[in-house]
């Protein structure tokens, strides 16, 4: 009888384990590219700093929008037209303060799930959701401070010299 209790408990154990937790989100498309050398690019080696970007309305480029809310447009390079993709609703890509490596998150909040439902971001890396008040701290992996349960949707970051590949 107790070898039976032990065999269950080990099948349930060894399936607990089985399970796991890939911090990389391949749930949306995302390819994007960058010369870091180069502004507003350049600013994400400041720790802590972190820029939005995402695809102008018309579809003939993207924004850059800087912690002080500068914005800026970029037109597509033919080449980019047909490979940029911005996940759910843009991106977030920065250096949070302890750490070396840059990271990239998805502009949309996890818990709406909507691409017209974009976080806002503070300059302490706070990123917030007005619609259902979730904040997430950007220094922290885009783990969840309040309200949601779910991290942000986070990207792979690849550096190549001065040129920063956003990808999946």
């Amino acid at each position: 009888m107790m070898k039976r209790y032990f065999l269950l408990f080990a099948i349930l154990f060894l399936n607990a384990c089985t399970q796991s937790y890939n911090v990389f989100s391949d749930k949306y498309f995302v390819s994007f590219s960058c010369d870091t050398s180069m502004a507003p690019f350049n600013s994400l080696y400041t720790l802590g700093h972190f820029l939005i970007v995402r695809p102008k309305t018309t579809k003939d480029g993207y924004k850059v929008k800087t912690p002080d809310g500068v914005e800026r447009e970029y037109p597509y390079t033919e080449v980019q037209s047909r490979v940029f993709s911005f996940g759910l609703a843009g991106l977030i890509i920065g250096q949070p303060y302890f750490d070396e490596n840059i990271f990239a998150f998805d502009l949309a909040c996890p818990q709406c799930d909507k691409s017209s439902v974009r976080l806002t971001i503070n300059s302490d890396g706070m990123a917030a959701c007005s619609r259902c008040h979730s904040v997430y701290n950007l220094n922290n992996g885009g783990m969840p401070q309040s309200g949601s349960n779910k991290p942000l949707y986070r990207y792979r970051t690849t550096r190549n010299g001065n040129n920063l590949m956003v990808h999946n």
